[in-house]
């Protein structure tokens, strides 16, 4: 310990000459009621820093004093007081007040005078001297136990009131703590724990049998699931249902599409689900191939025409074919699945007038290697003919409660007023898409259309080549709609020191089929993640602050089970959540990828240079790193978030900071868009054991980096946010603009877009001032209060960039900054809100045009008015 030589004293009160002493900004006067000696040995000099937290330790010290009024307390302190008269003498027995004195004042009022004496000492000493005292270690909270213990035993005080102050204090201990650096041997430990046999056991039980949303299967999934958390220890693991809108095709008058002939006979029929290959691909309850929410319908094109081939139907494929003179209207399209959400594909061929539309998945994007049964699954990981890829229409919650939860009271649009897609959509598999294809006249396609069906031309159309001139196709489909009910399972493990603050951690549960890669390797990751964690509590850990477990319902159908959740509650969730993290597929590949809030970048890098790599590397980081060398670049590329999966909510409409995490495959070697089985029927246990994680080394990687993410920021007393790459990322999407000759065009629109530019570098400006004081402060520097303020103010930044009212006919995507580009739901874009109105302006009307250009100067307003808030958010607490 310390010793400290004595101060000189003026006098027997114990008054000090002012000798000030700045600690943590605020000047400290020392007009002391008392001064201090050293416990044991001839004092000696000591540090400034070791002074103050040794004189703190006196203050605690004379708050048990005060408290419990023991006299042998006073003794072991060695304090000079007006009693002793003597600066330095030890204090006898008969300097002591007599122990009677105690007893003669009456039991309650020393209870209740005592307690408030406590919250007083105990608040001063948080708010106004910080922290050193209770950082002192469980060395100071040992001595004082015994000593109070003695005390107790000696004068007979309220046990109870003895606990509770040690109570408070070891309190003190945790506001004050940052377990993160203080218990690293934790992360080691969740490294050590996760177990690759567990993670196998998890997937093979959850994919044993397909589990489509509102079915039976997907209820005792959620059921297993949430006995699951109890099991390893969480505090309340809970079914929360919602009735919402569902879409299922007719499994006794399935979905086809025929080519007939001239005499009407028909010469060719589509298959209607997958053919089983393997011996665990065949499942009575397995889905008929349909996409969702897409409705009954059948069309017919004209005796040879009115076919066209569309490539990806990007807006960009159908302005091709416009300056083609490929006329879609009236016509069925077809199309690859790939590039885009297959949502928009639909809305694209509506909006350019298609009466139908066939999906279907072409060799170059899913059988790379080809298509001969030894390279296909079950062999490899590729994709054979017959599979055929499911999916929704829809990413924005119960179609029938559009922004609010749909409970049981809700208010529920009718069917016809909802924002249901007008034309039938049906998928297929390449082996039928090439029959179709295959008989197409027309214009050639440009050489990128041509995709991996050998001996097809992949033309345009409308025609129909000469000998099929006669032929007709025909899309019947036969979809329903109809309101199920959905569980999400939310399970908690409380927080010691900050219970209100929640730490998020989300999968869904639901899947097309089997659902081995998606969702079901998210699931097994985050059942394992519970049982480490649930491993940890057991050995006496407790996160600082709360964890939630998120098992989703429907999300395959649209996010519904997240966003009815965050619907419900938002205000709760806007006021307390961290940050959230996903983990949809966790593995469909050797290379991690991890888009999300830029506050949230240097957070996750850092995580995977902790844990050892899935492939050869001695981490994920440099596993990944490597990925990127090949590409010319020193370090990953960090992304913004598209939608598709449940952050969606989350991040579009809370602004809650958001990450990603799955692990994909490598494009350095195959640049596809997602794994070849993809929602078809092979996704099974069979194709994830064998040929896409054998050995379940990526499902390790994937848990290791979700636990220590949820404990990175469920225990670091200051939240671990990377506030610089904020406005970084804004200025780059503002330069992307520039890039694209947008600026110009905006400028011209209107003249004051140069005050968005400069109101984002005034916000650079402030985030670096406020990240350069966080860098120059320790944590111990911070009291308990500025601490919580700083981590309110970080955790809420990204909330200034909600539009209430919604992006331009958006109403539930609010993040004014990065949100879903409206082209594509899946591709991330930067101010969102400007490329949209900018979108195809020289094909509107003057009327029209006016009116885009009121919208445009309207939103950079806007835009303009959230960064100089922002700024302002930014400033000192008492600041306004």
């Amino acid at each position: 310990m310390c010793r400290i030589p004595p101060l000189k004293s003026k006098g027997a009160t114990g008054t000090l000459r002012e000798n000030s002493i700045n600690i943590r900004g605020l000047r400290l006067f020392n007009t002391l009621p008392l001064h201090i000696r050293g416990i044991t040995g001839r004092p000696t000099q000591c540090s400034r820093e070791n002074w103050i937290s040794t004189y703190k330790g006196y203050l605690i010290n004379q708050a048990v004093i005060h408290t419990l009024g023991c006299e042998q307390l006073r003794q072991t302190a060695w304090l000079t007081s007006p009693e002793t008269k003597k600066p330095g003498r030890r204090p006898n027995r008969r300097d002591a007040k007599p122990r009677k004195h105690f007893k003669m004042v009456s039991h309650n009022i020393v209870v209740a005078a005592a307690t408030a004496v406590l919250g007083l000492l105990i608040g001063g000493l948080i708010g106004y001297f910080g922290i050193d005292a209770f950082t002192g270690g469980n060395k100071m909270i040992s001595m004082m136990d015994e000593m109070v213990a003695k005390c107790v035993t000696d004068q007979q005080v309220d046990q109870r009131l003895a606990v509770k102050f040690l109570d408070n204090v070891k309190m003190m201990d945790k506001l004050v703590g940052d377990k993160w650096d203080s218990e690293p041997q934790l992360n080691h430990r969740i490294i050590q724990l996760v177990n690759t046999t567990n993670l196998r056991d998890n997937l093979k039980e959850l994919s044993r049998r397909p589990h489509l949303a509102g079915t039976e299967r997907d209820d005792q999934l959620a059921n297993m699931i949430r006995d699951r958390f109890l099991k390893e220890g969480f505090d309340t693991a809970d079914l929360v249902p919602y009735d919402v809108l569902l879409s299922r095709p007719n499994h006794t008058n399935p979905n086809l599409i025929t080519l007939t002939d001239g005499a009407g006979k028909v010469v060719f029929t589509s298959a209607y689900t997958d053919t089983p290959i393997h011996e665990d691909d065949d499942d009575a309850e397995f889905v008929h191939a349909f996409n969702a929410y897409t409705p009954a319908g059948d069309m017919e094109s004209e005796a040879g025409r009115g076919v066209v081939y569309a490539n990806y139907a990007r807006v960009e494929d159908f302005d091709t074919l416009e300056k083609l003179n490929v006329n879609v209207s009236d016509c069925i399209v077809i199309a690859r699945y790939g590039k885009i959400f297959r949502g928009n594909k639909l809305l694209h061929a509506q909006e350019r007038g298609a009466k139908g539309l066939i999906l279907f998945s072409d060799p170059e994007d899913v059988a790379q290697e080809g298509v001969e049964p030894e390279k296909v699954y079950p062999n490899t990981w590729w994709l054979p003919g017959t599979g055929m890829e499911r999916g929704t229409q829809n990413l924005m919650g119960d179609l029938l409660t559009p922004g609010w939860p749909s409970t049981a009271h809700a208010y529920r649009l009718k069917t016809e007023d909802a924002k249901l897609p007008k034309i039938p959509c049906q998928p297929i598999g390449y082996n039928d898409a090439r029959v179709l294809l295959e008989k197409i006249g027309g214009a050639p396609a440009p050489g990128a259309w041509k995709g991996g069906l050998m001996g097809v031309a992949y033309n345009l159309g409308p025609e129909l080549l000469d000998q099929y001139r006669s032929y007709r196709l025909r899309l019947n489909t036969h979809n329903s709609l109809q309101v199920r009910r959905s569980y999400n399972v939310i399970a908690t493990i409380r927080g010691d020191v900050e219970p209100d603050r929640y730490v998020l951690l989300g999968n869904h549960r639901d899947a097309w089929g089997y659902g081995a890669a998606d969702p079901s390797s998210g699931t097994s990751q985050m059942l394992e993640t519970a049982r480490v964690l649930g491993q940890l509590i057991t050995e006496g850990w407790r996160p600082r602050r709360t964890l939630v477990f998120c098992s989703w319902g429907a999300e395959e159908y649209g996010l519904i089970g997240s966003t009815e959740w965050v619907e419900e509650h938002v205000n709760k969730l806007q006021e307390r959540a961290v940050m959230y993290l996903n983990t949809d597929i966790c593995a469909s590949g050797p290379i991690i990828e991890v888009p999300g809030s830029p506050l949230l970048w240097d957070p996750i890098t850092k995580i995977t240079k902790m844990v050892p790599g899935v492939r050869n590397g001695a981490t994920v980081y440099e596993e990944w790193v490597a990925f990127y060398a090949v590409r010319n670049r020193t370090s990953p590329k960090m992304e913004t978030l598209g939608s598709g999966s449940d952050y969606g909510p989350f991040s579009f409409y809370c602004g809650i900071p958001c990450l990603d995490l799955w692990f994909r495959g490598d494009k350095n070697k195959y640049n596809i868009s997602t794994y070849p089985s993809y929602h078809t029927g092979y996704e099974t246990f069979y194709m994830m054991d064998k040929n896409m994680d054998p050995g379940f080394r990526i499902h390790q990687g994937c848990s290791r980096i979700a636990a220590l993410t949820l404990r990175y920021f469920a225990d670091s007393a200051l939240l671990p946010y990377s506030l610089e790459h904020l406005p970084k990322a804004m200025k780059d999407a503002l330069d992307a603009l520039r890039k694209g000759g947008k600026r110009d065009k905006l400028i011209s629109i209107y003249d004051k877009y140069s005050l968005l530019e400069e109101s984002v570098m005034n916000f650079t400006d402030a985030t670096a001032v406020f990240a350069r004081y966080l860098k120059e402060k320790r944590t111990e520097d911070l009291d308990p209060i500025t601490t919580r303020a700083i981590n309110d103010l970080m955790m809420k930044l990204e909330q200034v960039f909600i539009l209430p009212a919604g992006l331009p006919g958006r109403p539930q995507i609010r993040h004014a900054v990065f949100a879903p580009s409206q082209f594509d739901s899946y591709a991330a874009s930067g101010f969102p809100g400007i490329t949209d109105l900018l979108y195809n302006m020289e094909t509107l009307t003057d009327t029209e045009r006016q009116e885009r250009e009121e919208q445009i100067k309207r939103h950079v307003s806007d835009l303009t008015i959230m960064m100089q808030r922002a700024t302002s958010f930014l400033k000192d607490f008492h600041v306004i």
